[in-house]
């Protein structure tokens, strides 16, 4: 009588070059997908049978593994380019012999194949999950989206018929607020008023709890004069509209007492 056999199951690690490793008992698949990082490599897991033929890396050589350089890593990715071209080329079809049958050979398929399947059905048919690690840069992404909303709102102030832009960039000096940050660059609209830049300017500076209405909108020209904003006064229209000769002057705000 044959026995029956409890198959027994293990975790590896699986990456879309190909490789694959079981992880040890004690290793926490958690660290393991953030030291993924290191090689700037993505992977995922897959619980498998451990009767299939797998060649487990010991945990103290991981540490040792040499980075390959940007040239390997760019020669690795061309040859993993051509085998890919090369296995499509090939599995077209199974291949029919003189008497009209089929090659036998073809359509036979082994365990281990089937596992290679299952492994590369990992990056062909699952969706991605929020388990996938990413590599990129959080910053570099934030800095991106603040861009795209500056350029996105600008694109709404240009004007289409040709006719004079609604809105642009102010600079808004307030070493006043703070001695480290001399000034602020508003994205403003030509009917933005003085009330609401210096509303914006204290956030700007971290100062939300500030009540407004202790603070002005200064406009200082190039002889030194200077003139307080009224609160319907809107500063890019007036910016906008002030002739370049009578030369060049800032706005800032100041407390006013």
């Amino acid at each position: 009588m044959r026995m029956l056999s409890v198959p027994n199951y293990a975790l590896y690690e699986v990456h879309a070059n190909g490789e694959e490793r079981r992880l040890n008992p004690d290793e926490k698949p958690l660290l393991v997908q953030l030291n993924w990082h290191i090689d700037d490599r993505e992977g995922r897991f897959l619980l498998k049978n451990i009767d299939q033929k797998t060649t487990p890396i010991e945990h103290n050589d991981i540490n040792f593994k040499r980075k390959l350089s940007k040239r390997e890593k760019k020669e690795q990715k061309k040859k993993n380019k051509l085998a890919k071209l090369n296995s499509d080329g090939t599995s077209n079809g199974p291949s029919h012999l003189p008497g009209g049958g089929t090659n036998g050979l073809h359509g036979h398929t082994n365990g281990t194949e089937g596992e290679n399947q299952v492994a590369g059905k990992l990056y062909t048919e699952l969706p991605e999950t929020s388990f996938t690690r990413s590599i990129s840069n959080p910053e570099a992404v934030m800095r991106r989206r603040r861009q795209q909303k500056l350029e996105k709102k600008l694109q709404q102030f240009r004007s289409r018929d040709g006719g004079p832009d609604t809105g642009g960039t102010l600079k808004i000096y307030g070493e006043s607020l703070c001695q480290d940050v001399p000034y602020k660059t508003l994205l403003l609209s030509i009917r933005d008023c003085a009330q609401a830049v210096v509303r914006e300017m204290l956030t700007k500076y971290g100062l939300e709890k500030a009540d407004p209405l202790h603070y002005c909108l200064v406009q200082v020209n190039s002889d030194g004069s200077e003139y307080i904003l009224d609160d319907d006064e809107c500063p890019l229209s007036i910016l906008m509209n002030h002739p370049t000769s009578r030369g060049k002057f800032s706005f800032l705000i100041i407390l006013f007492v």
